[in-house]
């Protein structure tokens, strides 16, 4: 029985090149298509995350004292800021937000891979 071969380093290397651009052009067309959907969905992802905010800040806050008190013309900033009601929409917005900053993460990421791979500095 004959032993195949043996590929020189040369040959190893323009395989594996070859299967780091057709795994990089794969991974573009999902980005491509991520965007598209990114694209069609976006007017929507804005407008339910600003009418969450809204929402979730309107209503939460606890009325203790039916009297209002007269030393002070405005209500303290902790009733104006509702921060525990902020904080909660944020932690309910932040998979939203891994969703649409994943795929620009990525697109990132294989650019410089590129970069570094096909077009290193000399």
């Amino acid at each position: 029985m004959k032993q195949p071969a043996k590929k020189t380093p040369q040959e190893r290397l323009s395989a594996r090149k070859a299967i780091l651009q057709e795994q990089c052009r794969i991974r573009e067309q999902k980005l491509t298509e991520d965007f598209s959907c990114l694209r069609e969905n976006a007017g929507r992802l804005l407008l339910f995350g600003l009418s969450w905010l809204v929402a979730s800040g309107t209503g939460t806050g606890k009325q203790t004292d039916a009297t209002p008190d007269k030393t002070s013309a405005l209500p303290p900033v902790s009733s104006v800021f509702n921060w525990a009601g902020i904080f909660s929409t944020a932690k309910t917005l932040w998979p939203v937000v891994w969703e649409i900053a994943w795929p620009i993460l990525v697109s990132q990421g294989i650019n410089r891979i590129r970069q570094w791979l096909f077009n290193p500095k000399k």
